[in-house]
């Protein structure tokens, strides 16, 4: 295979990444910016997974509402983190999809833009894993709140988990 076929092939696993990459951080960016516009809809979600007062009426366990949050400012302050790590997640992986979509023009560094999706993608599992499947799903008993939210978080984690895993893989030019 001649250098030139090696390079093409080289700049179309870049360009593939970029586009997943780019994807992701669009994916970010959405949720934060639809959090910041529609700020109730989404507020009410994590409201009332949090005050733990929607609970399926099979549910009755008073030690583990015990657990529940109540207290507005802690509440909103909670979302703001969500939106927050939404918001910088998109924007770190959509500069690293930028950087991975240059390197396939032949600008652009390769190691630091797969550096800023890991990054990015880090920010995801933290968010939508361990923000909502963890602390949610576990410690808040979203599996038995009427605002249950745990498979969409499981999905969104999953997509991202194999991007990074994609990603992250040395190029080959065979």
């Amino acid at each position: 295979m001649s250098q030139t076929s090696c390079n093409i092939h080289l700049r179309i696993q870049y360009l593939c990444k970029g586009a997943l990459a780019l994807s992701i951080g669009a994916f970010g960016l959405l949720a934060a910016i639809g959090n910041i516009i529609d700020y109730q809809s989404n507020w009410q979600f994590v409201r009332h997974v949090l005050a733990m007062d929607s609970m399926e009426p099979w549910f009755d366990d008073a030690v583990v509402q015990g657990r529940a949050v109540t207290d507005p400012f802690w509440q909103r302050l909670a979302y703001l983190a969500i939106i927050a790590g939404e918001l910088a997640c998109g924007l770190l992986c959509a500069a690293g999809g930028t950087g991975l979509a240059a390197a396939a023009a032949g600008t652009g560094c390769l190691r630091w833009s797969k550096s800023l999706f890991t990054l990015g993608a880090l920010l995801a599992i933290l968010v939508w894993y361990f923000g909502f499947a963890v602390v949610g799903g576990e410690y808040f008993a979203m599996w038995a709140n009427k605002w249950n939210g745990q498979m969409k978080a499981y999905a969104f984690i999953s997509f991202i988990v194999i991007s990074l895993i994609y990603i992250r893989q040395p190029e080959r030019a065979d």
